[in-house]
């Protein structure tokens, strides 16, 4: 057979590569908006969803463990200056034990720190307004990652800070007003979606 000269060999290389990569980015670019239910993810992407609800756990523990805690020390409006200095900090924590990027986010944000990553914003966006009873946890492919993210409920424990604005006492309308200025977490009430918990796990 005869052989091609280098620089024809080089060129071929170079559009084979070029094909490749635009056919992983179009499969990347065709991964649902609201990501896939986990009963419709390959085998494969099991041990990183796994991988990332154990951290997710983690950090749902470490938080509500610290705000039952201050809550039964400091009442419910002392609750909100653990939010303000200290959830961030919690999170980041778990997230270095756990060896993976996480965090929590919402269609109504009461901390600008907590917007979704690009790659769940039309979910949450999306899903606004809907019960946490409808939502479910959510896969999704980013290439040399795996995203997920899963639904945070409103419950009884969350209505003195996060429930319907004229029913918040006093004391939380005035610590809330002074720590978050453009608030929007507030008019929720029990069984709402309040926000969604995300994780990123490196594929292994």
């Amino acid at each position: 057979m005869r052989r091609l000269p280098r620089h024809a060999a080089l060129l071929l290389l170079t559009i084979a590569a070029t094909i490749a990569g635009a056919s992983l980015a179009t499969s990347h670019a065709q991964e649902p908006a609201h990501g896939r239910l986990a009963g419709e993810i390959p085998a494969t992407l099991h041990p990183a969803v796994a991988r990332a609800e154990q951290g997710m756990n983690a950090m749902q523990a470490a938080l509500l463990t610290r705000l039952r805690d201050q809550i039964a020390s400091g009442g419910p409006a002392s609750a909100v200056q653990v939010c303000r200095d200290e959830a961030q900090v919690i999170t980041s924590r778990v997230a270095r034990e756990q060896g993976i990027a996480m965090g929590r986010t919402s269609h109504a944000l009461r901390n600008p720190a907590n917007a979704a990553p690009a790659w769940a914003a039309t979910l949450v966006r999306d899903t606004a307004g809907s019960t946490a009873a409808t939502q479910g946890l959510r896969v999704f492919d980013l290439g040399d990652r795996v995203g997920v993210v899963r639904p945070i409920g409103f419950v009884d424990m969350c209505a003195s800070c996060h429930g319907a604005p004229a029913a918040l006492p006093p004391a939380i309308r005035d610590v809330l007003a002074t720590s978050y200025p453009r608030d929007a977490a507030v008019g929720f009430a029990p069984g709402d979606l309040r926000g969604w918990m995300w994780a990123e796990v490196t594929k292994p």
